[in-house]
């Protein structure tokens, strides 16, 4: 039980909590089973009491998303339920989490071989033909095209061009993403909607997706800029003044000012 004990108090350190009535351990545990190493190096499923859910016998393996966890057996990945058996044999070159019923994977040469999505099945509901995929947040997901990223729907309809450098998810209805502007540009970060439309006209040096209402974004430079929260409707309600800054989670945020961490409330007031 030590390195449950360890991964628990890893979590929670970087601003991952809960409420006091509820065990830290229960989150961990949402779906049941959490990926750990064995004695031997290898990967199984443990659950919340202790036990191998899976023994620990993979090269690698993921959590539960949809009661479905990722695993590699040798260079091949698949999908075991949360019986411990497999649901979807191990043929892919990668595999990604499940969310809204589908999941990017890669079949063939993992730098060579093109990704798409899958369903609880296996089979291919969004042909291979991005150079990477993300998990698909709020009906959209996120794929690279070349060099750029863009949002496909679940029929696999390119939603949003790929026409940005880096991009993150949609959450509340939009999504961060990055597209270089002129040589020496500082803040290059802005907010879309789904239909590929700017949200509100500030750019930031970095913008994180939406978590409970709130994203953090950093102002003015990614070395030295600091950071704050804005709402959905871009307005900073609370103002960048802390040099880290973690998501909301039950609302409460991990913040550190003058060298000083710390936990926040939504409106910026400290809770210890």
């Amino acid at each position: 039980m030590r390195r449950l004990f360890l991964l628990t108090f890893s979590l929670v350190s970087l601003g991952f909590t809960l409420p006091a009535e509820t065990p830290p351990e229960a989150h961990l545990f949402s779906e049941g089973a959490v990926p750990m190493k064995g004695e031997d190096g290898k990967w199984g499923l443990r659950a919340l009491d202790g036990n191998w859910l899976v023994p620990p016998k993979f090269s690698e393996a993921k959590g539960f998303s949809e009661q479905l966890a990722a695993v590699r057996e040798g260079d091949l990945w698949g999908y075991l339920g949360t019986d411990g058996t497999w649901k979807i044999p191990a043929r892919f070159s990668w595999a990604g989490d499940f969310s809204q019923g589908l999941a990017p994977a890669c079949e063939g040469d993992r730098l060579k071989g093109k990704f798409g999505y899958i369903d609880r099945q296996g089979r291919w509901a969004i042909s291979p033909e991005y150079d990477w995929a993300r998990p698909f947040r709020d009906g959209l997901g996120g794929v690279k095209d070349g060099s750029k990223w863009g949002f496909v729907d679940p029929k696999g309809k390119m939603a949003v061009e790929p026409e940005f450098d880096q991009i993150g998810f949609f959450s509340s209805g939009l999504a961060p993403v990055q597209k270089s502007g002129a040589p020496g540009e500082k803040e290059t970060w802005m907010y879309i909607r789904p239909d590929g439309s700017v949200a509100f006209d500030k750019k930031y040096a970095w913008a994180g997706n939406f978590h409970e209402g709130l994203a953090r974004v950093q102002v003015e430079d990614r070395i030295g800029g600091k950071f704050g929260y804005i709402d959905q409707k871009g307005v900073m309600v609370i103002q960048p003044n802390f040099e880290e800054a973690s998501d909301f989670r039950n609302g409460r945020a991990s913040v550190r000012m003058e060298k000083k961490s710390r936990m926040i409330d939504k409106k910026g007031n400290p809770l210890d």
